[in-house]
């Protein structure tokens, strides 16, 4: 009697034991990747970092023991982009870079969220326009694939604008930030000025140059005016007239030089004093 009740509690235990071994892995990661965690760095270069995040169940944690990223159509990170493909490093949550096998990252599995970084550079302004890359990322264990999901990671550059004086302007116009002033010193009929500056864009843009006074003015006899002639980009126009133009984005395009002259008009018989003007120079990128 007492031999049988042994033998029962051994199957039982055996029984229990195969149920556990044989109980599936299941469950599905979830991966994202949020635009309003995009992190952009704009110094020699521009630099941007694409936020892939990982997550697992908790049902998964205890049976799976590896990640793997990889492209969905390439052995490396490839965005498309608006003028050219932008290939892309794989870093782990301490942006340190991760290095791909056969084109697969793969990485262990530590915990529940896994926070990856997608770096994407361009040697100046990203064009403008939208970068699109399809990744998959795969769950195992032991080489056993147990989930996989895909993903399209997206970065929208904005239209951007810098302008800035070129080298040889510095010193004879002052001021920063868009800002800038000129001083013609004496007056004298048809003197000249040059300057120039530097416009750096990502997309197309319109300039629109204008006179705020149409010339000259004097500082408190507003009705005495000093016309002149202002050129830009080899366009000459009057101080009482609007300049438009407009210029195309190329890929090659980065820093576009562009020079001014300054031809004051006739000063004889004016009254002395102070004359001013302010010159607007706006772009708008489009």
């Amino acid at each position: 009697m007492k031999l049988r009740n042994l033998v029962l509690l051994v199957l039982g235990y055996l029984l229990l034991i195969n149920n556990a071994v044989a109980k599936p892995c299941k469950g599905n990661i979830l991966v994202s990747s949020s635009s309003s965690e995009v992190i952009e760095e704009y110094n020699n270069r521009a630099t941007v970092y694409l936020p892939l995040k990982i997550q697992v169940p908790d049902s998964l944690v205890s049976c799976a023991n590896e990640i793997w990223v990889e492209d969905v159509y390439y052995y490396s990170l490839v965005f498309s982009g608006p003028t050219e493909d932008k290939y892309g490093k794989l870093l782990d949550e301490q942006f340190n870079t991760l290095s791909p096998r056969n084109g697969i990252w793969s990485m262990p599995l530590n915990s529940r969220t896994t926070q990856l970084w997608i770096r994407l550079r361009h040697y100046s302004l990203f064009p403008a326009g939208n970068y699109t890359g399809s990744v998959k990322v795969t769950l195992l264990r032991k080489s056993k694939v147990i989930d996989e999901q895909y993903l399209d990671v997206t970065y929208y550059s904005e239209p951007q604008i810098a302008i800035s004086l070129d080298n040889s302007s510095q010193g004879k116009v002052s001021g920063s930030n868009g800002l800038y002033q000129i001083d013609l010193g004496d007056l004298k009929s048809n003197m000249r000025f040059y300057w120039g500056i530097k416009i750096l864009s990502n997309s197309s843009y319109d300039v629109v140059l204008d006179s705020e006074f149409n010339g000259l003015r004097h500082e408190s006899d507003t009705q005495s005016l000093i016309d002149y002639t202002i050129g830009f980009d080899n366009v000459k126009i009057s101080s009482s007239e609007r300049l438009m133009r407009s210029y195309n984005f190329y890929p090659g395009v980065r820093n576009t030089w562009y020079g001014f002259e300054f031809i004051l008009g006739n000063t004889e018989m004016k009254p002395a004093g102070i004359y001013r003007d302010n010159l607007s120079l706006t772009v708008y990128p489009r």
